[in-house]
């Protein structure tokens, strides 16, 4: 993710931003800090972005305590001048979601069954048609396949509604 925060903006936002667009299945804690994520200087949640954001500095933002997800975020830069939105967050750019195949027939992938994936060590993945028939419960249902590091972990099931 590419994003503009603005200096205002608490840390707290940035965590919900990230939440709603990556990350959030079930409420889970979450923390900031400079440097590393376990050993690193800790970022209150209240700390608005301006002080903490200069070009070069490297946060780490950890969610779940559980089934851990790091996300690091490197400040690129910073400008003067109005804000491009009234919202304090703005996506510039976004990755494409990687390209999942079924397992079955090689097509594009829209399930994920998570007993291939840990029991089996596989992809996991699984078109319409063969998430159908599949008959791996042992996890839970099948989940679907989502562009966010947490595809497949705990109960994320995607994005929130936009506008994030």
């Amino acid at each position: 993710l590419h994003l503009e925060v603005a200096g205002s903006a608490s840390m707290q936002v940035l965590d919900g931003y990230l939440r709603k667009i990556w990350l959030d299945c079930c409420g889970h804690s979450s923390q900031w800090s400079m440097g590393r994520a376990w050993s690193g200087r800790p970022i209150p949640m209240s700390a608005k972005a301006g002080p903490v954001f200069r070009p070069g500095v490297e946060l780490v933002h950890v969610y779940d305590f559980g089934t851990t997800s790091e996300t690091r975020v490197k400040v690129i830069d910073t400008r003067q001048g109005a804000a491009t939105s009234r919202r304090p967050i703005v996506l510039l750019a976004r990755n494409d979601a990687p390209r999942i195949s079924c397992m079955e027939c090689e097509g594009d992938a829209e399930w994920l069954c998570l007993q291939c994936v840990y029991d089996l060590e596989a992809d996991g993945g699984l078109c319409a048609a063969h998430g159908q028939v599949h008959p791996h419960e042992d996890y839970g249902e099948l989940m679907p396949v989502v562009n966010s590091p947490r595809m497949g972990v705990c109960g994320y099931t995607g994005p929130g509604e936009p506008p994030w």
